[in-house]
């Protein structure tokens, strides 16, 4: 492979952007969010710019003079080249006008480096002594790690900002209900760029409700992504034809994917989806059979590391992320068995970087593990422990077994109870 230097490092952009700051030090407040020292090819080049940034944070008036004190103070001075490569930097531009330009130019061509440095370790990855899914493990975090774009803004301002992004939020779609009105009354939804969290102990409806939010937002006419990791796609499908017609399920845009276990491979599935089509809602059954792919870490450490994942793959793909979660058995020890923010089993980063957290409880579910003879009512709690954009609270649900479907309390007469 052909690589043409001039894609690699532009030293005239370099020294366009040193010239500038050195000349109109004003332009460095604009120019920081683009770039830093490592941006820059030339070493020389990363010594200066941190050394004009290190003045401009701490307020001294920059110019060569004050340039050549902090070189000469960091023992940098002549490995620059001296005062008179400052003096060619300084005349390498008439003036600061095309500053971010410049900066733009080097941003680029330090985001090519890392590209082809990203292409290097990926060609050694057959050659290292690892399992076959190992290597492909490597391949794909090594992949994923290069962000597409690169031109994002990174600081707002209310002056500039505030119209326009109000205008945008109201044609996007702000809140997407669950389908289920006494939950969508306390959280309203699930937004993009969130990871919900929905926790119970085992056997108390986790799946069955994920997978009835899912419909309910594909019959909404919202494309759905459901990875499972602990029912198979066919076992899911069977279980929604128990509440609906084949020919009502073919007509809802679902995509269910059985074999991914790691974010990785979660992630690159909902980009390649999103390549063809757009992407509303991601679900994960569920984040306990998760994994990173590596034997080294300990599971509190690779719980802590998914859930970060997960979290950023809601913020980059703009979508929410629903993940199912286990509770530790010291819900069956309490009162009422009902559980806690602090039961998440494994790992405290889930509620850490969870948006919402609902922890899912069913009294019935004990009592009649108890006595098989006593009286079920149905009833069933989704306690939101968590809501990072509101108040938490209590919705009311029925579950009845025979359907394996959740209802509100209220409604309970639409469906002839």
């Amino acid at each position: 492979m052909e690589i043409r230097t001039e894609k690699l490092w532009s030293v005239e952009a370099e020294a366009g952007v040193l010239g500038s700051m050195l000349i109109t030090p004003e332009c460095i407040g604009d120019i920081l969010p683009l770039i830093d020292g490592k941006s820059f090819f030339k070493p020389c080049h990363q010594v200066i710019f941190d050394a004009l940034v290190t003045l401009f944070v701490a307020s001294v008036p920059i110019d060569a003079i004050s340039l050549r004190t902090e070189l000469k103070q960091l023992n940098q001075l002549e490995q620059i080249g001296g005062v008179e490569y400052i003096g060619q930097l300084m005349d390498s531009v008439p003036s600061a006008a095309n500053s971010l330009y410049y900066a733009g130019v080097v941003k680029d061509r330090k985001r090519y480096r890392e590209l082809i440095r990203v292409v290097e370790k990926i060609k050694a990855v057959p050659g290292e002594p690892l399992a076959v899914d190992e290597q492909i493990q490597q391949v794909q975090e090594l992949a994923l790690g290069l962000e597409p774009g690169g031109q994002e803004k990174e600081y707002y301002t209310l002056a500039q900002d505030a119209e326009r992004i109000a205008a945008e939020t109201k044609e996007q779609l702000s809140y997407i209900p669950t389908g289920l009105r006494n939950i969508d009354r306390v959280i309203g939804g699930f937004c993009p760029g969130e990871l919900v969290i929905v926790a119970g102990r085992p056997s108390m409806g986790k799946s069955a409700l994920a997978l009835q939010f899912a419909i309910s937002m594909a019959k909404a006419g919202l494309a759905v992504i459901y990875f499972t990791l602990e029912m198979s796609a066919k076992s899911l499908i069977q279980r929604a034809l128990q509440q609906y017609e084949p020919a009502e399920l073919s007509k809802l845009d679902v995509t269910i994917h059985e074999r991914a276990d790691t974010p990785e491979k979660q992630i690159a599935f909902i980009r390649a989806i999103k390549q063809r089509r757009q992407i509303d809602v991601v679900f994960i059954d569920y984040l306990q059979l998760m994994t990173t792919g590596r034997k080294s870490e300990n599971r509190v450490q690779e719980i802590s590391t998914i859930s970060r994942k997960l979290k950023l793959a809601s913020i980059q793909e703009n979508v929410p992320v629903v993940a199912l979660s286990q509770l530790n058995r010291q819900v069956e020890n309490r009162d009422k068995h009902r559980p806690r923010l602090s039961d998440l089993r494994e790992s405290g980063a889930i509620e850490q970087d969870a948006d919402v957290v609902m922890l899912l409880s069913r009294e019935d579910f004990y009592r009649k593990n108890e006595d098989p003879d006593a009286p079920q009512d149905g009833g069933a709690e989704l306690i939101i422990a968590k809501n990072r954009r509101g108040a938490t609270g209590l919705a009311e649900l029925i579950f009845l077994d025979e359907k394996v479907t959740f209802f509100d309390k209220s409604s309970l007469k639409d469906i002839g109870y």
